[in-house]
């Protein structure tokens, strides 16, 4: 029998280090020109704040704590750059390879990165007010502890990635793909969650709560001490284990009628 739920889903997760491509660190690499920015170079010491370049190629750079707010960088390359505390306020990431990236601590307020590919990626402890992830690939990444308050991931693949601790007031994951991806401690308020998948996710000590599901699916997901509160739509809990009681209670009275 398939398990129905017209309940929203709170989710906390925990990704092992096996299943997150952990970013090379840059190492002893040579001061950077900042008006003829180039991979692979140490460019603390610029600015990139408002400036509009197309296909910016700044893979393997040191960019720690450097301002981009208020750039538009559409089909850059910054796989495997250090970002750490870095600033994207407003900044455009449109169609950008984002591979193996750290943005530990980053400042990500509104930053746009549709139809980026930000696999093995790491956004810990990231402030990512309000930023947009459209039709993104972000498989493996790592966004422990992020504040991901009205943000926007439509449509995207996040799967085998890590969201322990992430606060996700408003999220929308609207058609988006999350199996096998880890929630611990995770609080996710209000969310569009409509034809999400979070099959054979692990969802655990995680909070659901006035969030739309119809269509989403939690087959083989591990819900432990999971909470689901005033949520709406069918969701889809086939072969979910560690179902909390609640939760249990809602699926046989819906399976009785």
């Amino acid at each position: 029998m398939i398990w129905k739920l017209p309940l929203f889903l709170l989710v906390l997760v925990w990704v092992p280090t096996a299943v997150i491509a952990a970013p090379i660190p840059v190492i002893n690499v040579p001061r950077g020109d900042c008006e003829h920015p180039r991979p692979n170079t140490d460019l603390r010491h610029c600015s990139f704040a408002g400036k509009h370049i197309q296909g910016l190629d700044l893979s393997g750079a040191l960019l720690n704590g450097v301002d981009f707010s208020n750039a538009r960088l559409p089909d850059c390359n910054l796989s495997r750059a250090s970002l750490k505390e870095a600033d994207f306020k407003w900044t455009s990431l449109t169609n950008c390879q984002i591979l193996g990236a750290d943005f530990l601590e980053a400042e990500l307020f509104h930053t746009v990165f549709d139809g980026s590919v930000l696999d093995g990626s790491r956004f810990v402890g990231a402030d990512m007010f309000g930023a947009n992830l459209i039709e993104v690939k972000a498989r493996g990444a790592n966004f422990q502890g992020a504040y991901m308050k009205d943000i926007i991931m439509e449509e995207g693949d996040f799967s085998h990635s890590s969201f322990t601790g992430c606060f996700m007031q408003r999220v929308v994951l609207i058609d988006s793909k999350v199996t096998g991806s880890f929630f611990h401690d995770a609080v996710l308020t209000g969310g569009s969650l409509e034809g999400a998948n979070f099959d054979q996710a692990t969802i655990t000590h995680s909070l659901v709560n006035g969030a739309h599901l119809d269509g989403a699916s939690f087959r083989e997901a591990d819900l432990h001490n999971s909470r689901f509160v005033n949520a709406s739509g069918k969701a889809d809990f086939s072969g979910a284990r560690n179902i909390p009681r609640h939760l249990q209670a809602i699926l046989a009275k819906m399976a009785g009628h």
